[in-house]
């Protein structure tokens, strides 16, 4: 993982949790935060089992590492849901605060477009 916008948007996606988890806490306490650190965390860990897997199918596609990447997924699909579920099923966090932690590579994702975008406007001037 060599690309600096790549570590951009996982340094964005960490301070993005890090205000959500806070807003959390000073809105709804520790229940809410505790939720948006765990989907957040989760995030952050599916983010990088995806890229380490497409860097490994990309690089030298073999079969194990094929296989190793098509388990990295299930694995990750099966965490991400086993979390949501327990969260549902013994209403012990917030299901929405989980759900705003899981979205936080996706907010860093447009914050780094729209960083790219403005550099963009600033070379065109």
């Amino acid at each position: 993982m060599n690309n600096p916008g790549l570590k951009r948007v996982q340094a964005n996606a960490v301070l993005i949790l890090i205000v959500l988890a806070l807003a959390g806490f000073s809105r709804q306490g520790t229940g809410l935060a505790v939720s948006i650190l765990i989907g957040g965390l989760l995030a952050l860990l599916n983010h990088h089992w995806m890229v380490a897997g497409i860097d490994a199918v990309l690089g030298t596609p073999t079969p194990a590492r094929r296989k190793q990447a098509i388990l990295k997924y299930l694995l990750r699909m099966l965490l991400i849901l086993g979390t949501l579920f327990a969260m549902i099923h013994f209403s012990f966090l917030s299901l929405l605060g989980g759900i705003a932690g899981l979205s936080i590579v996706v907010l860093a994702g447009m914050l780094e477009a729209l960083i790219q975008l403005v550099e963009q406007l600033k070379r065109s001037r």
